[in-house]
């Protein structure tokens, strides 16, 4: 898709381009008598020369693969969980070791990152067993059902408001990495070699998924989770 900016709420704006569509969140904040502030959740890697900034903005990642942008980065801790104001608007950032959720609490609008996508699978960070993108996914899961809920943000794929829709994507996640950890593993064990292992994991792609993008990502899921199998 060409590039769109959507203004979602007042000094919150949604930056999204590319197909399938990647999203960028602009955070804004415009006091009277303070300097502007501009969080850049999920930026571009050249976001420092396409937008016009506040002289304070910082960027925030949810995943891992984050770009390398020329702007200060929202240092998080992993376990732990930061509240932050950006001008009027609060952020509840729930910090994992592989990404971070963010969750607006006044506007009930859930950040998922690499979760909770239409249209790509959930791609496990480098060295990863798939346990913190579960761990994740259940932090997800628990916002999504404890918290009011009037948009879910993935990075790349549509945005959601029906709570059920977004059940119904986590899950679909949930299922997808339970099913790499059972048969990878056991794979493993009976000695199988990886070009073995890739063809046994070609079947666990779901019908939906079947796309050059979801097939890139589940080899690379494969070989992950082959290398961090091993003994």
């Amino acid at each position: 898709m060409s590039p769109k900016i959507t203004q979602l709420y007042p000094q919150l704006e949604l930056f999204s381009e590319g197909e399938p569509p990647r999203h960028t969140l602009f955070v804004m904040g415009r006091l009277l008598g303070a300097p502007d502030q501009l969080l850049l959740i999920d930026p571009p890697a050249d976001a420092g020369e396409r937008f016009s900034l506040a002289e304070n903005s910082a960027v925030l990642f949810t995943g891992p693969d984050a770009p390398d942008v020329a702007l200060p980065q929202l240092q998080t801790v992993a376990g732990g969980v930061a509240h932050i104001s950006i001008g009027q608007h609060l952020l509840d950032i729930y910090s994992h070791p592989t990404g971070n959720v963010i969750y607006l609490p006044t506007l009930k609008i859930l950040c998922g990152g690499r979760f909770g996508s239409d249209l790509l699978l959930p791609a496990l960070a480098p060295r990863s067993t798939g346990e913190d993108e579960l761990e994740i996914l259940r932090r997800l899961a628990q916002l999504s059902k404890a918290r009011p809920l009037q948009l879910y943000i993935p990075h790349t794929g549509s945005l959601v408001s029906d709570p059920i829709q977004v059940m119904t994507r986590l899950a679909d996640d949930v299922g997808y990495l339970h099913s790499l950890r059972r048969v990878i593993p056991a794979a493993l064990r009976r000695g199988e070699d990886l070009i073995k292992v890739q063809q046994i994991a070609s079947t666990l792609i779901p019908e939906n998924r079947r796309t050059p993008a979801c097939q890139q990502i589940h080899k690379k899921n494969v070989e992950t989770l082959f290398q961090a199998s091993r003994p």
